[in-house]
């Protein structure tokens, strides 16, 4: 596992162009009629074919890569093909099938056409699960305690037979709170089912062929503060991890994490370091590092054109912003208005770097 000290970084912070990570940009205008509007950012799933944005309370939104809307697929309910929250989609463009894992329950199979196809029935019962999709293989990992059977199954995703079941690894489950909190992954290196779990301070890579968990990443810290740490891994060398600091309000005495800083850890060079990615492609804008930006092999910051707007504004004010910047932010000002759907700003990332994020 490769381990990397917080309190080893340098003070300064590096710079890291978004085209080190990504090939390319593109910013998509979704579309405006009244059955496309989202009514919050959310979390957005980007493939070769399609754009599919889950928000809360609102039925999974389907558009093309150009931001056309296509369908509502399923919807919020409690009948057949009917859901009332989502934790996890995967978007199958070989197939043009759309998998959607609920909150609580089995896993729902739609065509690109939003209509129902199947669940993938089991016996246990999954709580916020995660998926992988892999040559005809659904793996599965959810929130499950020492009592259940299986913490990860396999699917054969034709017959729906269940193929492998791994039952949660007492060193894991037993350690932590497992059975509370949430589970992350972004599925970006190729053929890595990549998770974490807000209780565990440590990302795993679910091995499908040994069916084993093992451990890959984690970020120690011995100082007085107490940190929240969202791990990305974003290709098999380079990880990230959003750290937030616990802040006491003096006024009212309630805690919260925030000054989230970004640590990026490359495990070819073993250097690690705090960083700012700036889109380079649009203007240089300081973009948001999470989970929800880095998945599935993308770079994707789904934004309020209200938000961008007033991110434009601000970064125009700046006395960086130079003449090149300041041309390209004008134009997309220019095109935005407050009351247009969402923004997607949309990058492949790389498979493998190959310079240096710090020179």
């Amino acid at each position: 596992m490769a381990v990397f000290s917080l309190n080893e970084l340098a003070s300064n912070t590096a710079n890291i162009p978004l085209s080190s990570l990504v090939d390319g940009c593109e910013m998509v205008q979704l579309d405006n009629r009244d059955e496309a509007l989202l009514n919050r950012n959310a979390f957005t799933t980007v493939s070769g074919k399609y754009i599919g944005i889950r928000a809360s309370s609102q039925p999974y939104k389907l558009f093309d890569r150009s931001g056309k809307f296509l369908c509502n697929v399923g919807a919020i309910g409690r009948g057949p093909g009917e859901y009332t929250s989502i934790y996890d989609d995967i978007i199958d463009d070989k197939n043009d099938l759309i998998y959607i894992a609920p909150f609580i329950g089995n896993i729902l199979v739609y065509k690109v056409s939003g209509e129902f196809v199947k669940n993938i029935e089991t016996s246990h019962r999954f709580i916020n699960p995660k998926l992988f999709l892999s040559e005809g293989v659904l793996s599965v990992i959810h929130r499950a305690g020492l009592n259940d059977k299986a913490m990860a199954v396999q699917f054969d995703v034709n017959t729906g037979q269940v193929l492998k079941e791994l039952a949660p690894p007492a060193h894991l489950v037993g350690g932590v709170q497992f059975t509370e909190g949430e589970i992350f992954n972004t599925r970006n290196a190729p053929q890595v089912f990549d998770f974490f779990h807000t209780s565990s301070d440590t990302l795993y890579n679910y091995d499908i062929k040994s069916n084993k968990i093992l451990p890959v990443f984690t970020i120690t810290y011995t100082g007085s503060e107490q940190l929240y740490k969202q791990y990305i891994q974003l290709n098999k060398e380079l990880f990230m991890a959003a750290v937030g600091f616990l802040i006491t309000n003096p006024e009212t005495g309630r805690q919260y994490y925030g000054n989230y800083k970004t640590v990026v850890a490359d495990l070819k060079s073993k250097r690690s370091s705090y960083a700012n990615v700036v889109n380079d492609y649009y203007g240089s804008l300081s973009v948001p590092n999470s989970v929800v930006t880095y998945r599935n092999g993308y770079w994707v910051h789904n934004i309020s054109s209200e938000s961008l707007i007033a991110n434009i504004r601000k970064r125009l004010a700046e006395s960086s912003c130079n003449e090149n910047d300041r041309q390209t932010l004008t134009k997309i000002l220019s095109s935005l208005n407050t009351e247009d759907n969402n923004v997607v700003f949309i990058g492949k990332l790389k498979n493998e770097l190959k310079t240096n994020l710090w020179q």
